[in-house]
């Protein structure tokens, strides 16, 4: 039942993503991460069917699930009734907006219904959004994980960009880079600086923190592309990981970006397997960006291979959040 809700749901926001009044009204940003969140929340539904037999609590989740997807659900029908109400009588009828349609929304006649509307919309969708973002933090309270199909879907969505509107890549934009030449040189000192008190199995972790805005990506891809850490270096890998930490899909990434391929792996113990046989010997440095989680056992679960690293291997992470650092 609440499944087919949220498939719904997801179904309907990338829908609207389509009509270009989303575009218009300036909502598309939240309606993305609305789909987003729902999806990370699908992947999970099969075990929160599984375990509300005997969990209460999961039990209570998914009602509260239920609760929002109904809601989005009266959301967009409301969207879809009002938005298609604001044409001109005598325009063609279809399921996504044309350019006449557009001005036709906008028009004189339709301005006052269309900030009504992006307001009422708006803060409707803002609100069901601060729900969800509750219901997706209680799914990781509550132990519930993506089986290996699920996190193989999810993966492929993340590829194709249906996910995670904060994703960062290493490539640098330098022209907007000004005045970080201190910064720059404090972190190269730590990842390029040899250590007698390092031990072979743990890679030094150096971390980036600081709050939204202040440059954390933008330092760490300076340091990542500077000539002389490429040279120290035999492997460099860059990661955004963002709000969702699978150890999977995290696993999965570092091996991609590794060997600049997709990996067909699933299976944790397999892609466990492979990233150590990768890793083995060699000195890399892994660059984690955006880490929002505190979850020490998917810390550790997920720091195994990287003991099979040379000495000197760096690890460096961005957050917010000095818990994480």
């Amino acid at each position: 039942m609440v499944d087919s809700l949220v498939s719904i749901a997801v179904e309907k926001l990338n829908t609207i993503l389509q009509d270009e009044v989303a575009l218009v009204m300036g909502v598309t940003k939240e309606i993305k991460k609305l789909s987003s969140t729902f999806t990370l929340i699908e992947a999970v539904l099969k075990d929160a069917e599984t375990q509300q037999v005997k969990d209460e609590a999961v039990k209570i989740w998914l009602e509260k699930l239920k609760d929002v997807a109904y809601d989005v659900d009266d959301i967009l029908d409301e969207w879809t009734t009002e938005t298609l109400s604001s044409q001109a009588p005598n325009e063609d009828n279809g399921s996504c907006f044309s350019r006449k349609k557009i001005r036709s929304f906008l028009s004189p006649v339709n301005c006052f219904n269309h900030v009504m509307l992006h307001h009422k919309i708006g803060s409707r969708i803002k609100e069901v959004k601060g729900r969800l973002d509750d219901i997706k933090k209680e799914k990781s309270l509550l132990g519930l994980t993506m089986d290996s199909g699920e996190t193989g879907r999810v993966d492929s969505q993340l590829r194709q960009g249906e996910i995670s509107a904060r994703e960062t890549a290493s490539l640098l934009d330098r022209p907007s880079v000004v005045d970080r030449e201190d910064d720059k040189n404090e972190v190269l000192n730590l990842l390029l600086r040899e250590s007698s008190g390092e031990v072979n199995e743990v890679p030094v972790i150096i971390s980036i923190v600081g709050m939204v805005g202040l440059g954390k990506t933008t330092l760490a891809q300076l340091a990542y592309n500077d000539e002389e850490v490429k040279g120290h270096f035999e492997m460099r890998i860059w990661v955004c990981v963002s709000e969702d930490f699978s150890v999977n899909w995290i696993t999965k990434s570092i091996i991609e970006s590794a060997n600049d391929s997709i990996c067909e792996l699933l299976n944790l113990d397999q892609l466990q397997l492979h990233l150590r046989e990768m890793l083995q010997g060699k000195r890399f440095l892994l660059v984690l960006d955006d880490i929002w989680s505190e979850d020490s056992e998917k810390w550790d679960k997920l720091g195994l291979p990287f003991q099979a690293g040379a000495l000197g291997s760096r690890i460096v992470i961005t957050t917010r959040n000095e818990k994480v650092a």
